[in-house]
């Protein structure tokens, strides 16, 4: 869902190897993207949704810990508790998550971090803005780093 949003409203078809590079870092072989299909959603919410509400969860709200220097970073935290099957309700623990991309003008990356059961002993915390968050920031930063991506201009 954060692909389509990311690419303007339009399906994209996942990869799990974007490339296959020699030992001089030379592109061998890369695969045939192939997304014949017309929008999900329009161009007009995909950008909307994209640069200014998942933009703000990062500059204003619980994603401050994924914002990066020179990109404008979108996102969405999630904190899910854990249920028992057998016994019914839920355990201590929970599932930390954020999910983000960068940067948001031009998107070119989009990132998912869940930890489940995040350690408490650390007192880092246990939500995703507060443990996956700061894992999508180091990711994206290296990620647009290696793509050489132009930053955002202030």
């Amino acid at each position: 869902a954060f692909c389509i949003l990311a690419n303007g409203g339009r399906a994209v078809t996942p990869h799990i190897v974007a490339a296959v590079v020699d030992e001089s870092g030379q592109i061998v072989k890369l695969p045939a993207h192939q997304n014949t299909s017309g929008h999900i959603i329009s161009p007009e919410v995909a950008n909307w949704v994209v640069r200014k509400a998942l933009a703000a969860v990062v500059s204003e709200g619980t994603g401050k810990q994924a914002a990066l220097k020179n990109y404008q970073v979108f996102g969405k935290t999630g904190t899910a508790e854990i249920a028992m099957k057998q016994q019914g309700g839920y355990t201590s623990d929970n599932i930390a998550s954020f999910v983000g991309g960068a940067p948001a003008d031009d998107p070119a990356v989009v990132v998912l971090v869940s930890v489940r059961k995040p350690d408490k002993s650390l007192m880092k915390g246990s939500t995703g803005g507060a443990v996956a968050a700061p894992v999508v920031k180091e990711i994206l930063e290296d990620t647009l780093r290696y793509l050489n991506h132009p930053q955002d201009q202030d």
